[in-house]
């Protein structure tokens, strides 16, 4: 899914230019080191405003249940258990990745990261003002029929072998 989202601090919207590169996630996240369930957007200062909380938080895995009401996009950060994916998520599971958005003008750096940098809000917000260029927000969605599995034993493991989801990862 992509959208244009300047948030405050920039209007203009910038088209990815052509060489450009960037990757979203980490390879090497195993779990959300902040506090579950997320605090407020409106208290997203501090270690919450820093692009490590960011980036975790651009992570999500939201239980589908179209006879239930809907979760928010990037509402859990990690990939639930068996158990709780046949207890509660009778359509299945989307995880969720979010792209960062602002940029330095850089077609790409060493660790394809570097040059990009999320919002005060991963969605929304304003840019970090190293990153003053504002990017089209690109949120990336898989739904997994992870129903289809209700009550046979087993894990839902990504594979690269994470269990949690916390290593999503994703490059444009």
């Amino acid at each position: 899914m992509l959208f244009p989202n300047p948030g405050d601090a920039e209007k203009k919207v910038h088209a990815f230019p052509e060489g450009f590169q960037m990757i979203a996630g980490d390879v090497n996240q195993r779990n959300f080191t902040y506090p579950v369930p997320d605090v407020e957007k409106s208290a997203w200062t501090g270690e919450f405003a820093d692009q490590k909380f960011l980036r975790q938080a651009a992570v999500g895995f939201n239980c589908l249940n179209y006879g239930a009401a809907a979760e928010g996009t990037l509402y859990r950060h990690f990939l639930p258990d068996k158990a709780f994916l046949d207890a509660n998520c009778k359509d299945g599971i989307r995880a969720e990745l979010m792209f960062p958005s602002c940029w330095n003008g850089d077609l790409t750096s060493e660790d394809s990261r570097s040059h990009v940098a999320y919002p005060s809000q991963v969605m929304t917000g304003n840019c970090p003002k190293e990153f003053p260029k504002r990017l089209v927000s690109m949120l990336y969605e898989t739904i997994w029929a992870t129903n289809k599995y209700a009550g046979r034993n087993g894990q839902f493991v990504l594979s690269n072998g994470d269990p949690t989801g916390m290593s999503h990862i994703l490059s444009w």
